[in-house]
């Protein structure tokens, strides 16, 4: 019987079954040049990428050596990041955490406004071979020109849904900043500058920090979303609002914050004496 099956098969079948058997032995030996890892775990073809935004903050004059002056917005879609100052506009007077990317006072001495009104440094932010660059700019105030409102506190609201282009709609507080917020989700922005928000640079023509004026020569005053993470982390507390091309100072505290796309908002803030 054998032998009939043996004498049935073509040269071309011979052929066929002896190939499939060389293959057969060679992957189960893992020879043949195959890479096992290979097969079961393909090299990913994801480049890194590195995600950045540049940091302003304005802060009074005359910090104490250690002072946080800030957190670098920084994100890499895989693996870690590490951050290094690479030159900056006044040798060693900053500083920045190599993990976390805190920009750090490292001389205290040269933040006098009446010397210097504003240092930089450029950062270099490292993820393996991949490299980006973003600048930290560091503003300074007098603490003697502080002009801050301490008048009568009013309480503004824009109602869920409201047109934020209505005058009812929008907090005018110089000619310079008219606060308002849009039905799409976002935070506040200056309809005298702005169409809509910004989610890093909004409202245009302002900074914010939490605390009060008691506490202004020791505020470090950031973008709106810097300085609250969000902004229903910001809901009753106080804050102090720096009204920049105005230096006015007043005090702002959040009571309430519509979620969803509503725009609603309610707040209280300090007015002119």
């Amino acid at each position: 019987m054998e032998n009939e099956l043996i004498k049935s098969l073509t040269p071309k079948s011979i052929s066929v079954i002896l190939k499939l058997f060389s293959l057969f032995f060679v992957l189960s030996c893992g020879g043949g040049g195959y890479d096992d890892a290979a097969l079961y775990n393909p090299p990913s073809s994801t480049a890194t990428v590195i995600t950045a935004s540049n940091l302003s903050v304005t802060i009074p004059e005359n910090p104490e050596n250690g002072t946080v002056l800030g957190n670098i917005q920084a994100s890499v879609n895989k693996g870690t990041i590490q951050f290094s100052i690479i030159s900056q506009s006044v040798s060693g007077a900053l500083d920045v955490n190599i993990s976390t990317g805190e920009v750090i006072v490292a001389d205290s001495s040269v933040f006098v406004f009446e010397t210097v009104q504003s240092l930089t440094a450029n950062v270099r932010i490292i993820s393996g071979n991949v490299t980006k660059e973003i600048t930290v700019t560091i503003n300074l105030t007098n603490v003697e020109d502080f002009n801050i409102w301490s008048g009568e506190i009013i309480t503004f609201s824009k109602a869920n849904g409201a047109d934020p282009t209505l005058d009812s709609s929008q907090d005018y507080i110089t000619d310079n900043v008219i606060i308002t917020r849009g039905n799409d989700g976002g935070q506040f922005y200056n309809i005298v500058v702005e169409s809509s928000y910004d989610k890093d640079n909004s409202p245009v023509g302002t900074e914010w920090a939490l605390g009060t004026t008691d506490e202004i020569a020791n505020l470090v005053f950031q973008p709106f979303r810097a300085a609250t993470g969000k902004p229903t982390n910001a809901v009753g507390k106080n804050m102090v609002l720096h009204l920049i091309a105005d230096n006015i100072y007043l005090s702002v505290k959040i009571t309430s914050w519509a979620k969803g796309q509503n725009g609603g908002f309610t707040y209280e803030r300090s007015t002119e004496n």
